[in-house]
């Protein structure tokens, strides 16, 4: 949850410190600690803020501090994160209108109503989106140790490293942000430069079928806020979530994608074999994948679940299937005869 490589990027948040660290992995294994995004911005926040600090102090108290090591600014200043998503917030708001009157309304209803709810914001997750850009999730405190997380806001900002700046601010039942995850899915999936076979994975934004199974999904919902607030959810991604496998690719083959799917998750299991049919003339039946003991499991009323790792690029998959009880979990290894 709080770790995401992209390339020789590494990203890992620190809850406790609300603070993003952006590590380099070199050649040589090493680590190398690009920025820290949090408290500070820029490399050079703390230094400025420590010297005007001490610029305000009287001048015997400024012996004591530098002893001390730096002053103490208590908690006179948001986070610098934090002070770039309220000036945008604040910046969006007061372009909208033109009006000064209608401006201050809206300004006194949209931000300063609800300022308090906007600090109290805390960074959950990040991803990378490239090199430049991070998508983070900010929530409430309870917001992410609640099992019903849906009674809580959560909102996803995308923020560039190189500008320190917030570029887009939503809400996660955003039906604008839904249209770009509908439409843009795989720009939310940072894919590696080094390889190509993570760029053809399916996806409803370049596959016909997937979109047409979502949109099925969709129309079957009995809320399109909840169904919105359920697709926004899984943002940000996590790395490495989705299997490349060609056997994934939903022009190629049909599956049930309750039963397994490229995204890596458990998966309900049963004892019947999973079955991959051709999406083309003949529609026939090209092989099956069967999770779990070979003859079957004993106890068929055991609540069992699986999951699934494939190999990227060979006919290569493990099985993995669970049940309750703490019985014995079956790994089985398939692969093309």
């Amino acid at each position: 949850m709080g770790v995401f490589l992209y390339d020789d990027l590494l990203a890992i948040v620190s809850l406790r410190y609300q603070t993003i660290h952006i590590l380099q992995i070199r050649d040589s294994g090493n680590l190398v600690d690009v920025r820290a995004i949090g408290e500070f911005c820029r490399e050079d926040d703390e230094l400025f803020l420590n010297s005007n600090a001490q610029l305000q102090l009287p001048g015997n108290h400024i012996e004591n501090h530098m002893h001390q090591g730096q002053p103490n600014l208590g908690n006179s200043f948001l986070s610098g994160i934090k002070q770039r998503l309220l000036s945008f917030i604040f910046q969006g708001l007061w372009n909208e209108e033109r009006d000064d009157t209608l401006r201050i309304q809206r300004l006194r209803k949209k931000f300063y109503f609800h300022f308090q709810d906007y600090v109290d914001l805390i960074i959950w997750k990040v991803q990378f989106l490239d090199r430049h850009h991070l998508l983070i999730k900010f929530g409430s405190v309870d917001g992410g140790v609640s099992r019903n997380a849906d009674h809580h806001p959560a909102f996803v900002a995308v923020y560039n490293m190189d500008t320190t700046e917030i570029v887009s601010f939503y809400q996660n039942s955003a039906d604008e942000l839904y249209l770009l995850f509908e439409q843009f899915c795989d720009h939310f999936h940072a894919t590696s430069r080094n390889s190509m076979y993570m760029n053809f994975i399916s996806s409803h934004s370049n596959n016909i079928h997937a979109l047409e199974q979502l949109r099925s999904i969709k129309d079957k919902a009995s809320s399109s806020a909840q169904f919105v607030k359920k697709m926004l959810a899984s943002l940000p991604f996590s790395c490495q979530s989705q299997s490349p496998s060609p056997y994934f690719d939903q022009s190629l083959f049909r599956f049930d994608d309750k039963l397994i799917s490229a995204t890596d998750r458990h998966r309900q299991s049963t004892d019947h074999p999973i079955k991959f049919i051709l999406r083309r003339y003949p529609y026939s039946l090209k092989f099956k994948i069967k999770p779990g003991p070979e003859a079957g499991s004993m106890d068929g009323r055991a609540k069992k679940i699986s999951s699934f790792l494939f190999h990227p690029i060979l006919p290569l998959a493990l099985s993995v299937q669970q049940t309750l009880f703490l019985q014995p979990s079956v790994v089985n290894i398939h692969f093309r005869r």
